[in-house]
């Protein structure tokens, strides 16, 4: 249930930094809304590494712990985006 828990709040987090970045709101332009979406990421990934920490309670092969370590590896595609915009892009 724990575990069940800390997905609801993982894939909230994750789903309001999404409408923070993507937001209709006029008031809501440049550096702020990049800002509302790595805070709220930031949340999601403290979560998410809590996720990855209770998923270790399940048997090995168990499809719950294969479930759990999916919003990790969700945080570290976007580092792995990130950095490549960074080397990339400039």
């Amino acid at each position: 249930m724990v575990l069940m828990g800390l997905l609801a709040v993982w894939m909230a987090a994750y789903g309001y930094s999404l409408s923070w970045l993507f937001s209709p709101d006029p008031a809501a332009t440049g550096l702020a809304r990049f800002a509302g979406f790595f805070s709220w990421q930031a949340v999601a990934g403290t979560v998410a590494f809590a996720c990855w920490g209770v998923g270790w309670s399940f048997p090995k092969d168990s499809g719950i712990r294969r479930v759990s370590r999916m919003p990790m590896g969700l945080a570290l595609a976007l580092l792995l985006v990130l950095a490549g915009l960074a080397l990339f892009a400039g």
